[in-house]
């Protein structure tokens, strides 16, 4: 939908754009799979589906292919689609590089711009050829690497048909995945079972399967259609306890335990923890028992990246990780006020079944022009609307707020005679991301400096294997914010998890605190909440770090 959207605006078809970009972002933010209304012929039932794109939709779904895609493909030159995959390339730059070069790869376009090529182009100079060249760097070092929203799902599905064999004593999910790193390249499942083959021969003939490069008598690799590789192992139950630890890595991390192993004249590997001595087995049947021979306490997996987590575990100092449990409620939510599709009371349900005690509807500010987003006089109008939703909800409150845009010179386009009256706001980037770290970080400061801000969104303003962080001066942004009692948000959605667990690690040593919020379009996505407690985890936080750990009395104080 969103490729169809593009290809029209290059041709000048005024309006179907809009509407194909309408319905891919409804698409998106579906509670159901799109696959099963469908079935029940229900397709035109999606907000921005009318007949048209829904005939689209239904033959993609039903033959893997959509014939008025191929055509419009058609019309434009070769190698167009690879090159809108690099950041600061667009359409219509791509069209221009590919006419006027005449280069068809992306290698050919690095080779290109390292020969000075692309500058010489009217419009381009050095500045967007550094841009574009670092742009190819991102992607090359993104590609083949899947986000963990998309494939935890996958995983676990594996992981419980797995469980659902007799013969299976334990099944658990390792490597990256399980350390919830933000992408991941392949799936580590790992199985205790006295019947190796059975095993695998039954996850060989699991659905989804595009091929299988090795099949062994206790591994078995498999790609699956969407080209991800995912790897089963199947280990004693004597050894089950070493080889989670080991196959979870970090790499690094076990590399230091190894150390501790060998000062200690002992051998650590998948199989166990032994003496050299005599090679007798010291631990090895669990996790907790190997890092407790190492004299350690029991690390978490989202810790394991060697970032001073052994050194924390020998002297007793690792955090109490925020567990999922203790969020209270989602600070960052969108209706169909803005780009959502649910309704304020939707939204409010969805929440209230989680045991939340709170929600907080932060809709789009008038500034940001891509999305239907709210005037002032729209804003009053919702308070109206929030105080209705709140009289008839029991035990659950609907917090007014709002998402402002913050522009190029860090001015906000929403009043304060407007935000004194909301509970919660957020003010984040949503353009100008090529700016120097001297500009970005002022136009940052400026806003969180207005007294009714609250939440600095999404902060790095990144999206995940597309669009590169802002470049701003993190510590500098970190210093004023705890000053100023700003709070960080850490965005949920798979795509962005901004801040990042790396750099909630250094604004935890500024005293920062912070927030999580899904910004969930949908009820759906407010299960997104996992994923911002997992980066919070990675990031060594703890409940008293994050704003949406207190109940609302406490909340409001804080806010």
């Amino acid at each position: 939908m969103y490729e169809i959207a593009e290809l029209l605006e290059l041709k000048d078809v005024k309006f179907k754009p809009m509407a194909y970009r309408r319905a891919a972002r409804n698409i998106e933010a579906l509670s159901e799979d799109i696959e099963d209304i469908n079935k029940k012929e229900e397709l035109e039932e999606i907000p921005g589906v009318g007949k048209g794109i829904a005939s689209r939709i239904k033959e993609f779904l039903e033959t893997g292919q959509l014939k008025y895609l191929e055509e419009l493909r058609s019309e434009f030159p070769k190698g167009m689609e690879e090159f809108k995959k690099i950041e600061g390339i667009g359409p219509k730059t791509a069209l221009r590089i590919i006419k006027e070069l005449r280069v068809n790869t992306i290698e050919e376009l690095e080779l290109a711009i390292k020969q000075g090529k692309l500058s010489k182009l009217h419009g381009f100079g050095l500045k967007k050829e550094e841009s574009i060249l670092r742009g190819i760097e991102f992607y090359k070092a993104s590609k083949g690497r899947f986000l963990l929203g998309e494939i935890l799902p996958i995983a676990k599905s594996l992981e419980e048909k797995l469980k659902e064999l007799d013969i299976v004593q334990k099944v658990n999910l390792a490597g990256s995945i399980r350390r919830r790193t933000e992408t991941v390249r392949d799936i580590d499942i790992l199985v205790a079972s006295k019947e190796s083959f059975k095993v695998i021969k039954f996850f060989a003939e699991l659905k989804n399967i595009k091929s299988i490069p090795m099949e062994g008598e206790k591994r078995c690799s498999v790609i699956l259609n969407n080209n991800l590789q995912v790897d089963l192992r199947v280990i004693d139950e004597s050894s089950y306890g070493s080889a989670l630890q080991y196959f979870t890595g970090s790499k690094d991390h076990n590399v230091k335990l190894r150390q501790i192993a060998k000062k200690k004249n002992w051998k650590l590997n998948e199989y166990g923890l032994f003496n050299n001595v005599n090679n007798e087995r010291i631990a090895g049947e669990n996790e907790g028992g190997v890092y407790k021979a190492l004299d350690l306490v029991f690390i978490e997996p989202e810790l394991r990246e060697n970032r001073g987590e052994i050194e924390a575990a020998k002297k007793g100092l690792l955090p109490k990780l925020i567990e999922r449990e203790q969020i209270k409620g989602d600070l960052h939510v969108h209706t169909l006020w803005s780009d959502g599709i649910n309704t304020i009371k939707d939204m409010a349900k969805a929440a209230k079944k989680l045991d939340y005690e709170y929600i907080a509807i932060c809709d789009h500010s008038r500034g940001l022009q891509i999305v239907r987003s709210l005037s002032e006089g729209d804003i009053r109008r919702q308070l109206n609307k929030i105080e209705l939703v709140n009289r008839k909800m029991e035990n659950f409150t609907v917090l007014s707020g709002i998402e402002l845009n913050i522009d190029a010179s860090g001015q906000l386009d929403i009043r304060n005679t407007i935000l004194k009256d909301l509970d919660v706001v957020i003010a984040s980037v949503h353009s100008g991301f090529k700016k120097d770290e001297k500009e970005t970080t002022e136009r940052v400061l400026k806003a969180i400096h207005n007294d009714y801000v609250k939440i600095l969104g999404h902060p790095m303003g990144r999206i995940i294997n597309k669009r590169s962080p802002l470049q701003l001066n993190l510590l500098k942004l970190f210093e004023v914010a705890s000053e100023l009692g700003v709070f960080m948000e850490i965005n949920a959605f798979p795509d962005r998890l901004d801040l990042s667990d790396l750099n909630c690690f250094k604004a935890r040593s500024y005293n920062c605190q912070f927030s999580i919020g899904t910004d969930a379009h949908s009820a759906d996505q407010l299960k997104f909440m996992d994923f911002g407690v997992s980066t919070a985890r990675r990031g060594w936080l703890e409940k008293k770090h994050i704003l949406n750990t207190f109940p609302l009395r406490a909340l409001k104080k804080l806010l």
